[in-house]
């Protein structure tokens, strides 16, 4: 059996929430750049981005690193100015590798070394050119290989052996397809204006554990029923204290899908259950349950709310798989954006709702 505990906070506690939230979302400080570091971003600004250096005053806009999932990062931003533009290069490296950067322009458009190509198809590709020449990336020439299939830049999915290249707007990236499903590679472009403003390639950290499903839909949804129904109630925190309402869900899942999830840039296929309230209490409008579709095994259960998921709050939190809700609602600029973003973010919405609900309860009470 399973009681989850669920508190109505006060409106004021609000001004606590987004205190705690900027301090999460703050974690990374400015320090100071190493000649090596800022020797390695200027040849990426120069041999991969394009830029000509001849025509821009260089300033370190900032520079911060962190620790996060086992993987030193390091952020390196520029502004750029010259007299007729200025933009902002941000650049990070994980473990030394190149891993992404962008560009913003803040006035007038850049200036690069050489001519920008007519067509946005060409400019990708003279883009991954450049960058195929400062790295020995593998998937670089597969993902060119790809491009050069097409005519231009539109919406539209083309597969060559098991890589497949997704353009969606001004978006493109590159997944694996094994047995029906798409797993990130890591490697990703977006377009703005004519130009490329953002290129990432998390590729060399990108592993597939297992693309195999071993279980059935049906076993899937037995499974995690049989899960589902241990969460027999809620405890709401009325004020002065807890008080206990039963909770169930109903029996057959209102959503059952098979998709990758990926922790820690490990991909693994899973399934979703999702099982509806019956009925709702206090906005708890059900249990979802993720498990492995290889091994059957059980990642994670929670009850989930309007605003996000509603969690036990004596209950320390528990690092669970980043798992999107399907391949198309990827985020456009991350394929791999840090956990922590999300649950903060849900747990921000969940606050502000349980704090409106707070106030209401209170009117009804007296």
């Amino acid at each position: 059996m399973k009681v989850v505990k669920k508190r109505l906070f006060a409106a004021l506690s609000l001004t606590l929430v987004f205190a705690f939230l900027s301090v999460q979302m703050s974690g990374v400080c400015s320090e100071e750049l190493s000649a090596e570091v800022e020797g390695k971003a200027l040849s990426v600004i120069t041999e991969v981005i394009g830029l000509d250096m001849t025509n821009y005053n260089v300033e370190l806009y900032n520079h911060n690193s962190e620790i996060y999932g086992g993987v030193f990062r390091e952020y390196v931003d520029y502004t750029l100015e010259s007299a007729e533009s200025e933009i902002r290069v941000m650049i990070t490296f994980a473990n030394n590798i190149l891993i992404r950067w962008s560009i913003d322009p803040l006035e007038g458009s850049p200036l690069y070394a050489e001519p920008l190509a007519a067509n946005t198809l060409d400019v990708t590709k003279d883009t991954l050119q450049r960058y195929q020449t400062y790295t020995s990336v593998p998937i670089v020439q597969e993902a060119r290989n790809i491009l050069d299939t097409i005519t231009e830049i539109k919406t539209s999915n083309t597969t060559i052996g098991n890589l497949k290249m997704r353009i969606t707007g001004n978006s493109i990236d590159w997944v694996r397809t094994i047995n029906g499903l798409e797993f990130p590679t890591g490697l990703s472009i977006r377009l703005s204006n004519g130009i490329v403003d953002t290129f990432t390639d998390e590729s060399s950290f990108y592993h597939i554990g297992s693309s195999d499903v071993n279980i059935s839909r049906e076993e899937a949804v037995r499974i995690a029923w049989e899960e589902a129904k241990t969460f027999t109630a809620i405890e709401i925190w009325l004020g002065n204290g807890y008080e206990t309402f039963p909770f169930r869900v109903k029996e057959e899942p209102l959503i059952v899908r098979l998709q990758v999830g990926t922790a820690n840039f490990t991909s693994y296929p899973y399934w979703y259950v999702w099982f509806v309230a019956d009925p709702e209490v206090y906005s708890t409008t059900g249990v979802e349950v993720y498990m492995r579709a290889d091994t059957g095994e059980i990642s994670y259960s929670q009850t989930t709310g309007y605003y996000g998921v509603i969690t036990d709050p004596d209950t320390p939190s528990v690092t669970t798989p980043d798992i999107p809700a399907s391949p198309d609602t990827q985020p456009e600029s991350d394929t791999n954006p840090p956990l922590t973003a999300y649950v903060i973010a849900g747990t921000a919405a969940t606050a502000i709702a349980l704090a409106v609900a707070a106030v209401a309860l209170k009117k009804k009470r007296k």
